[in-house]
């Protein structure tokens, strides 16, 4: 299984400027969670909003839609229409119109969009809070974010607040963007036998520790972090001392706490921020946690555990699982080959058996599935806990399932 630190998924949005309600009810914002659902193929492709129950909130004229949902707490979220983006409440009315070459997600009260080529962030209004004037931007994540752009005739990675303000003299060579008052950076490598070596700062512009690793350090909490030295892992307070001495094969967050997974020997371990393992019980393959539980491979078997380390259930030999969400997790079974998709809940019990070609996590009361096993009809549509189909696409092609 793959830990990713962070990671940002990109998918592209598209929305029209009138909304077709079907009946007196929709005159009000929906409040609870709408989808996305689609018409066409191709470049074809257009897109509506539906709600849970597949009832239709908006027609399918959009070209793209960006989130698979989204609920009141997260409106208004990017959109556009042909190749200009604004952004739309969950009735698919346009709060900010359509007018940037590209949106981004709003965070703390800011979004990054895109004017003549130059990144900027407006406000929820959409009034612009940061000219548009860098050649890239990240989110704020954090109320500092990183820049990238011509600076006194040099390019450079830079940091600026909400306000736009450059706070300090370039600090890395590449940057990463602050979270919970921490950044990571790294040198670049300019001469042959030079080394990228990572380091961190604080919201002062402070190092916390200069740049000597040759990984990004994984934070666990703000006073330490797994970090690799020669090709082995440990873990370090903030200031770059190891609290555990590099000799782990391999490490990552497990997103639960300030608990790592650390291999030695082939296999992997619980473990605190201290170096202390919370089970004595060692797995071949593991993930992170999602909802409390994760999966984890004991010998030919996988199940779930909590964060104490305690195994929780285990599935058959011929179950893969993922991770849990909306309280259900995706598990393929395969045999001889073929592989059929369905989902357990928390007590390894099927709610829905294996029976789908494809399919992917539940989200906000949905997910998507293939619903065919026809190649020549392969017909998809949204399903809702108790497997059943709520809308289903008249194409006979689905869209490609992308599974995080």
């Amino acid at each position: 299984m793959i830990n990713f630190r962070t990671f940002r998924l990109l998918i592209p949005l598209a929305i029209c400027s009138l909304c077709i309600h079907l009946n007196a009810q929709k005159d009000s914002v929906y409040e609870g969670p709408v989808h996305h659902f689609w018409t066409g193929y191709g470049n074809h492709v257009r897109y509506g909003l539906m709600d849970t129950t597949g009832n239709i909130i908006c027609r399918p004229t959009f070209s793209q839609i960006g989130v698979p949902y989204f609920d009141l707490k997260s409106e208004p979220v990017p959109a556009a229409k042909g190749r200009k983006w604004g952004f739309i409440n969950t009735k698919g009315e346009w709060v900010v119109r359509p007018q940037f070459e590209y949106a981004g997600y709003f965070h703390n009260g800011l979004a990054k969009v895109v004017v003549k080529d130059k990144i900027g962030y407006i406000r929820q209004d959409g009034t612009m809070a940061i000219e548009p004037r860098f050649e890239e931007g990240d989110d704020f994540l954090d109320t500092i974010t990183v820049v990238r752009g011509y600076f006194q005739n040099k390019f450079q990675n830079l940091y600026i607040n909400t306000c736009g303000k450059i706070l300090w003299e370039e600090k890395f060579c590449f940057a990463w963007p602050f979270q919970d008052g921490i950044a990571e950076g790294r040198t670049c490598m300019f001469n042959d036998g030079e080394e990228e070596l990572w380091g961190a700062i604080n919201a002062n512009g402070e190092y916390l520790f200069t740049p000597q690793f040759k990984s990004p350090p994984d934070f666990l909490n703000k006073n330490a972090a797994l970090a690799e030295k020669d090709s082995l892992w440990g873990i370090i307070n903030i200031d770059g001392q190891w609290i555990v001495p590099p000799l782990f094969e391999s490490a990552f967050k497990a997103y639960s706490g300030d608990l790592a997974w650390t291999k030695r020997e082939g296999k992997w371990t619980l473990t605190t921020h201290d170096g202390k393992t919370v089970t004595a019980q060692q797995f071949d393959d593991v993930g992170i946690f999602h909802e409390g539980l994760a999966a984890v491979k004991i010998g030919d078997h996988y199940g779930f555990i909590d964060s104490t380390g305690t195994v929780v259930f285990t599935l058959e030999p011929e179950y893969y699982p993922m991770h849990f969400s909306d309280g259900l997790a995706l598990v393929v079974q395969t045999i001889d080959s073929t592989d059929r998709w369905g989902y357990i809940n928390k007590k390894g019990e099927w709610v829905i058996p294996p029976q789908y070609v494809d399919a992917d996590h539940f989200y906000g009361g949905l997910a998507y599935v293939i619903l065919s096993n026809d190649p020549k009809d392969r017909r998809s549509g949204y399903i809702n806990h108790r497997g059943q189909v709520v809308w289903q696409h008249k194409d006979k092609y689905p869209i490609e399932i992308w599974r995080f």
